[in-house]
């Protein structure tokens, strides 16, 4: 399979967070536009390629969100002990190896999945101290805005422009 394309956002870069109401807000509306891209397409659609370069439908970009929410969620409790802690790859063999492991998971498990890896990050961010969430020097903050609304955006404008070529026959 090939690899993952991102694509430039549609607009420019707004400013972090800078209380947890501001960082829970950002992850929800970012959330529902990404979702909002792939929902009302037919399951058939959704495990097509060409959603996210070539290769990538919108079910490998499901399970691709997913894998970075299930690191951040091994990740952030050991950088909380003061241990060094990653996803064990570079972000480019981390995708693939990901991606080669989720062909054979169905539409159904992927939404699954998805649901529950958000559910559980944003159920850690509450439990943190906002310090910590807020942190982006630090590592944990930086693994919260990368796993939850800075990565929904790298996918938003293929996913939206994917819709498009989905919903008008182009």
């Amino acid at each position: 399979a090939g690899s993952l394309r991102m694509a430039k956002p549609r607009r420019a870069p707004r400013p972090r967070p800078k209380s947890r109401a501001e960082l829970t807000a950002r992850e929800a509306e970012a959330w529902a536009e990404l979702t909002a891209a792939w929902r009302g397409l037919p399951d058939v659609a959704l495990q097509q390629p060409g959603a996210c370069g070539p290769d990538w439908s919108v079910k490998d970009v499901m399970n691709h969100i997913a894998a970075w929410l299930e690191a951040a969620m091994r990740v952030i409790p050991e950088l909380r002990r003061g241990r060094p802690a990653t996803a064990g790859h570079s972000v480019d063999r981390f995708n693939a190896l990901r991606h080669a492991e989720d062909q054979d998971r169905s539409l159904a498990a992927t939404r699954r999945r998805l649901n529950v890896a958000r559910r559980q990050v944003l159920a850690l961010c509450d439990a943190l101290p906002e310090k910590q969430i807020l942190d982006y020097e630090g590592r944990i903050g930086w693994w919260i805005k990368y796993s939850t609304y800075g990565h929904y955006s790298e996918h938003l404008y293929e996913l939206t422009e994917f819709r498009a070529r989905m919903t008008t026959g182009r």
